[in-house]
């Protein structure tokens, strides 16, 4: 890293860390929809001038880097804009921000999500494509993660696992198998869709909706209510951040639900009122309906127990999803109303209690407007 430390001297860290949570919310918010393939190309550039490098910089740096190794002449190793995430996620570590850090490994990952799927899938058939995601193998990782945004979730974080040392101390060796590990785990899940999506394809198979073909089991008041749910997400985002409305009812449950003080909880919700938590605010009402299985999670009395147990698991699956991107967005706000020296100084349990504040508030306003 002595290559590039004294550029890095210059860079607005924290103007980097907030470009960073967005871009990585905002495509993954994204992901969710049917032959969403990311432009990232853009993204390079921009991140080039909040890092106050240029192109010849990275290029500098990925040829002194891998000289003396294999990789020297390896295209995926060379590739700056890969190097250039990988400086980005090592500045994150030695200054021991794990947020920023999980938030650009994810980015990383969804890129290369973007570039595969750009490769093996031109032309992309929205219907082809829903009915591959509906019918392929249960083992697929998309199917065992449920979604395609929590399987490049879990795959981060079985690179984080393995390699975060690596990349904090940029390990020349162990970054190289971190980069040719991490395509090639994608690259495997891409392909194998791919195979199925063209043969679906071929076949001329097509995904009806749930309304046109209901099956004979299936909770159509459940369906109803989701499929409400799902086109009121824009009317709520809307609300919150364009109309700026404050809920006061929806504070005062939540708060006495988690007992986090007037003050703080009232400054939180009034500083959701920003149209930069829009991409924020979408992906964690749609994870939230994903996981709905039963209208008592929303509707009934079960919905407390719901979003407790939402907020308590630990496992990377599709809950623990959702429990990070509160996460991101209770930082994001905290950082915006300079209040995050006084939260690490916090217990787990009172963070715990004003991440579930968040996540109370946020499905209150959603569970008002549905049910």
């Amino acid at each position: 890293m002595q290559l590039l430390d004294d550029k890095l001297k210059k860079v607005d860290y924290n103007k980097l860390r907030k470009f960073i949570l967005g871009l990585a919310a905002k495509e993954l918010s994204k992901l969710s929809e049917d032959c969403y393939y990311p432009a990232t190309k853009n993204n390079y550039f921009e991140l080039l001038s909040v890092c106050k490098l240029t192109k010849k910089d990275m290029t500098e740096f990925v040829k002194r880097y891998y000289d003396g190794t294999p990789a020297s002449k390896w295209l995926l190793q060379r590739d700056p804009y890969t190097n250039l995430l990988i400086v980005i996620m090592h500045m994150f570590l030695i200054r021991k921000d794990r947020v920023g850090y999980e938030s650009a490994l994810l980015y990383f990952m969804i890129r290369y999500y973007s570039n595969l799927m750009h490769k093996q899938i031109k032309w992309c058939n929205k219907d082809v494509f829903r009915y591959t995601i509906e019918n392929i193998t249960k083992v697929h990782l998309f199917v065992r993660e449920k979604t395609i945004p929590n399987s490049l979730y879990f795959l981060s974080k079985e690179m984080e696992k393995k390699h975060t040392e690596d990349i904090k101390d940029m390990n020349v060796e162990g970054v190289i198998s971190f980069i040719s590990k991490s395509r090639h785990r994608i690259s495997q899940s891409i392909k194998s869709f791919a195979e199925s999506y063209y043969r679906f394809s071929k076949e001329g198979l097509n995904i009806k909706t749930q309304k046109e073909e209901p099956g004979e089991n299936e909770n159509m008041h459940q369906y109803q209510v989701l499929e409400k749910g799902e086109r009121i997400i824009d009317k709520v985002v809307k609300e919150i951040t364009i109309y700026k409305n404050v809920d006061r009812k929806a504070i005062e449950e939540a708060r006495s639900l988690t007992k986090v003080q007037t003050g703080i909880s009232t400054e939180i919700a009034n500083y959701l009122c920003d149209i930069k938590y829009s991409d924020l605010l979408r992906i964690i009402f749609k994870l939230f309906l994903k996981e709905i299985k039963d209208v008592k999670s929303l509707c009934g009395k079960d919905y407390y127990k719901y979003v407790k147990k939402l907020m308590s698991v630990k496992r990377s699956s599709s809950n623990m999803f959702y429990k990070q991107q509160i996460n991101i967005l209770l930082l994001q706000i905290l950082d915006d109303i300079n209040y995050s020296k006084e939260y690490q100084s916090f217990t787990l349990q009172t963070q715990f209690l004003l991440k579930s504040y968040l996540s109370l508030y946020l499905t209150i306003l959603l569970r008002n407007h549905i049910c």
